[in-house]
């Protein structure tokens, strides 16, 4: 599997689903997470890889539940993903998370829409 197809599969692992920034359909049904994909720097030491954790909600419970999850998945040293002759050393940037509004116009004016930004820095690394 390819470096940014198991970063997809790690993202993919957590119960709603996962779009790269640019694919989301245009139909696409709260929760969500999105991810901007960083190709270029798999080979070149930490990449941070922005990712907001999208939910439709009236409460902060749902969208904070799931970030919380996220982090206890990568833990405090990080967590490995193995992928095409190597592995993905996942970790958490600081800050970790942050509760921003939307930058997108059609669900801007939505008060409902809660999204959390999340620093994660990815390094490849190769099994030679």
């Amino acid at each position: 599997m390819t470096a940014e197809g198991a970063f997809y599969g790690f993202l993919s692992g957590f119960g709603i689903p996962a779009y790269a920034k640019t694919s989301v359909p245009d139909r696409a049904e709260f929760p969500y997470i999105t991810y901007d994909l960083v190709v270029s720097g798999w080979n070149e030491g930490e990449v941070r890889v922005p990712v907001n954790v999208w939910y439709r909600t009236d409460s902060e419970a749902e969208p904070n539940a799931k970030v919380r999850e996220i982090a206890a998945t990568i833990g405090r040293s990080g967590c490995t993903v193995r992928c095409d002759d190597g592995m993905l050393w996942i970790k958490k940037g600081t800050p970790w998370s942050q509760s921003l509004m939307s930058d997108y116009e059609s669900i801007s004016k939505d008060d409902k829409v809660k999204r959390r930004y999340l620093n994660i820095v990815v390094e490849y690394l190769t099994l030679d």
